[in-house]
């Protein structure tokens, strides 16, 4: 199959997931649907809404994607799993905000990213939002770390 083809059978299983993910919810009991029923459909609903958006995106472009992919250029698909598992394993020793705070940056700059701040500001951005969404909002316990 093509590429196009692919990504767009993935992104419509994912709006399926999505979907069921959310509809599943309704089966909680009662004293979980103000929290742990919350958290799924918030869930559910962040990816629907980006499926939609990447699979409207990739039904109006005609070309292949200008972004290089693995198959490209192997330096960054080999940069990005060995960041990707030395991610995973910092997240128990030094926990969800520490490993991050590294882990983002190197990969925006494995990924091509040369202008510090943008990385810096997207860094920031998005650890500020997974704090006040997840942590403040939602109330989910993100791993801490067991150093500190």
């Amino acid at each position: 199959m093509r590429p196009r083809v692919v990504e767009i059978l993935l992104l419509a299983g994912f709006l399926t997931i999505a979907v069921l993910l959310h509809r599943s919810t309704a089966s909680y009991p009662s004293f979980v649907q103000g929290s742990t029923a919350a958290y799924v459909r918030f869930l559910a609903v962040s990816l629907g809404v980006l499926s939609a958006a990447q699979l409207l995106i990739s039904l109006r472009s005609r070309r292949e994607a200008e972004a290089e992919t693995g198959s490209r250029n192997p330096r960054r698909f080999w940069a990005l799993l060995v960041l990707l598992g030395l991610y995973s394993w910092a997240l128990g020793p030094f926990g969800f905000f520490a490993a991050s705070v590294v882990f983002l940056p190197l990969t925006m700059v494995a990924m091509g990213a040369r202008r510090p701040l943008p990385v810096v500001l997207t860094t920031a951005g998005i650890l500020l939002f997974v704090y006040f969404v997840f942590v403040h909002l939602l109330e989910v316990h993100l791993p801490k770390g067991t150093l500190f």
